[in-house]
């Protein structure tokens, strides 16, 4: 898992990760050959990474609370923070004056 971050910190995009595991021979998180681009976006979004653990009221999936180290960390706080903003700088979506809309512009992750 820490691989994932790590790549997407160094410009992979979600496919280059899919390709790399792939690559690799490691199988998704059900087991199977080949992974989705949801199960890799879902790791990158999920801060239980960071040993951080956030409960959630059953009845209304409202936020309660969160514990800390409840688990060994893969990932420091900061990589976490860091994968966030990296994805608000690649996300197509711009919200302005004219409302939420797509960006003409499209993230590469080719080196400039």
């Amino acid at each position: 898992m820490r691989d994932i971050f790590r790549w997407y910190l160094d410009g992979a995009s979600v496919l280059g990760i899919i390709k790399k595991l792939s690559d690799a021979g490691i199988p998704s998180p059900t087991g199977k050959e080949t992974w989705s681009k949801r199960s890799v976006e879902k790791i990158l979004e999920n801060e239980k990474y960071t040993g951080t653990v956030t409960l959630l009221d059953s009845a209304t999936q409202q936020y309660e609370f969160q514990m800390k180290e409840c688990h060994p960390p893969i990932i420091t706080e900061s990589e976490f923070r860091a994968v966030q903003e990296e994805k608000k700088k690649r996300s197509n979506i711009i919200t302005d004056d004219d409302g939420t809309h797509r960006s003409s512009k499209k993230y590469s992750s080719k080196k400039k």
